[in-house]
């Protein structure tokens, strides 16, 4: 039951069966371990072991969840995932004098983002409830109105979210502290800035990236100079990658990745969440950012007062930075006129 579980919360199929195959192999392990009859099954039946089948659920996204977020973000970050009596702390690897030693992270009590001296080779992550609402009934779920890896996504969407809020606020906390050396500002952008920023990231560690938003990585491109007219002058790998997916994925051999933005709307004006003026150059080798999760994810029916059916799913979690003085910042300040994001 738990393998099929977790196949059909991923979406995946099988030899000689398509996910909405597993899905349904799923459902029906999921009735036998009830002992219900899916032909039989009321309502009320259903609702009666709802508990049981969402603390079944949520076990199982507590082994897949670290790993899908790793895949997401891994290029530039270490995710951990660590029992609940355990001590939230990533070891540091090549620590030594030379290395920088300041961290970013959260306050305790879940104030704004500090620095920190790291005074040993481990670095402590705090970390705090963090909750994602899912309006889904187990009525959706078993009748297959919603299947399992629809709700999954929409538990880690919604996670992924709140763990790139976290990094973009600990990554703009570092640019207020870093060596004047390390940020650059001017308008629009200055691949001379680009090109030292991949520099000084680079004594850090290896395999630097660039990080940032579309709006900023759109004007990233290969410019090639040659002593005769070509045209364009652009490869043609540069060429494929901005009509596929709208930015070039390497510049001058350093990869190339896109923070996604989040629109919200209070029901009258839709706003962006993060501003898009800043590009992160970070030694992607080194994992500077740590993501760590605690403790088992808690299911629980969140009571609406209009009758309809919210569970939120609550997990510990934190984000830190690790050594502040290898993070290079580039800014365009012709953006902040129309930058309206809200972090």
């Amino acid at each position: 039951m738990k393998e099929a579980i977790k196949r059909a919360l991923r979406g995946q199929g099988v030899e000689n069966f398509s996910a909405k195959d597993v899905n349904e192999q799923a459902i029906l392990a999921i009735y036998e371990k009830l002992g219900l009859d899916p032909k039989t099954a009321t309502a009320r039946s259903i609702y009666y072991r709802k508990n049981e089948v969402f603390e079944i659920i949520s076990e199982l996204i507590d082994e897949v969840l670290p790993k899908d977020v790793q895949n997401i973000l891994g290029a530039f970050a270490e995710v951990k995932d660590f029992p609940r009596n355990a001590e939230v702390q990533f070891e540091i690897k090549g620590y030594g004098k030379k290395r920088a030693r300041l961290t970013i992270q959260k306050g305790a009590r879940g104030g704004i983002y500090r620095a920190a001296r790291l005074d040993n080779k481990f670095m402590g992550v705090d970390v705090q409830t963090w909750t994602v609402g899912l309006y889904v009934s187990l009525e959706d779920i078993l009748l297959g109105t919603i299947t399992l890896g629809e709700l999954y996504q929409n538990i880690l969407v919604g996670f992924e979210q709140k763990i790139y809020e976290e990094t973009v606020a600990a990554l703009r906390t570092a640019k207020t502290l870093a060596p004047a050396s390390h940020v650059f500002s001017g308008g629009g952008l200055d691949t001379d800035d680009l090109d030292e920023a991949i520099r000084i990231a680079g004594a850090y560690g290896d395999n630097v990236v660039i990080v940032g938003f579309r709006s900023f990585l759109s004007k990233i491109t290969n410019v090639v100079d040659l002593p005769t007219v070509n045209t364009p002058n652009l490869p043609a790998g540069d060429l494929d990658d901005i009509r596929n997916t709208g930015v070039v994925r390497v510049y001058k051999g350093v990869p190339v990745l896109e923070l996604p933005n989040f629109i919200h709307s209070d029901g009258a004006v839709a706003v962006w969440t993060f501003k898009e003026s800043d590009l992160f150059v970070l030694p992607g080798a080194s994992k500077p950012i740590k993501i760590a999760m605690k403790g088992d994810m808690h299911v629980e029916d969140a009571k609406q007062p209009s009758g309809s059916e919210q569970w939120n799913a609550h997990k510990l979690m934190g984000i830190g930075l690790l050594l502040a003085d290898n993070v290079c910042v580039i800014t365009d300040a012709t953006a902040f006129a129309g930058d309206d994001g809200k972090y």
